[in-house]
């Protein structure tokens, strides 16, 4: 079963704007998905996911696959140096509810909501989603790699 209204992006970025870390997560309609976590400090990952959800409001991800490495922007298009390509075999099964909130400034936002953080994925529990995203490709799918 899968739970169409997960179908996008989702950030966290839109509920601490200011913050030296984001996390986006995305779900594609044909159950794989991706996390993306990235920091001021230049550093990225990127765990690569299916997903599955119940009738109990439970979101099964199923990671197969981590990336490493650094970003960097250039002419206002950023870049990633895979430093690491891992095949990573864990799972995660959650608790989840989608509801209307607000971002830090009053305006409504669609809100994910997770029973407890992907503390394993440096996420946390508490996602907005992203209106009309640039992409929902994985941002490293086509990223040099170290040689």
């Amino acid at each position: 079963m899968m739970d169409e209204r997960l179908l996008g992006l989702w950030s966290d970025e839109i509920l601490h704007p200011s913050r030296v870390e984001s996390v986006d997560l995305a779900f594609h309609d044909d159950g794989t998905g991706w996390l993306y976590w990235s920091s001021w400090s230049t550093e990225f990952s990127v765990a690569r996911y299916t997903w599955t959800t119940t009738a109990e409001k439970n979101l099964g991800l199923r990671f197969h696959r981590t990336l490493g490495g650094t970003w960097s922007v250039d002419d206002d298009i950023t870049h990633h140096h895979v430093e690491a390509d891992e095949q990573e075999e864990s799972a995660v099964d959650v608790g989840y509810d989608i509801a209307p909130g607000e971002d830090p400034f009053g305006n409504p936002i669609t809100l994910l909501i997770l029973a407890r953080p992907l503390h394993g994925h440096l996420a946390g529990s508490r996602f907005g989603r992203v209106e009309n995203p640039r992409s929902l490709d994985d941002p490293t799918a086509d990223a040099p790699r170290r040689a």
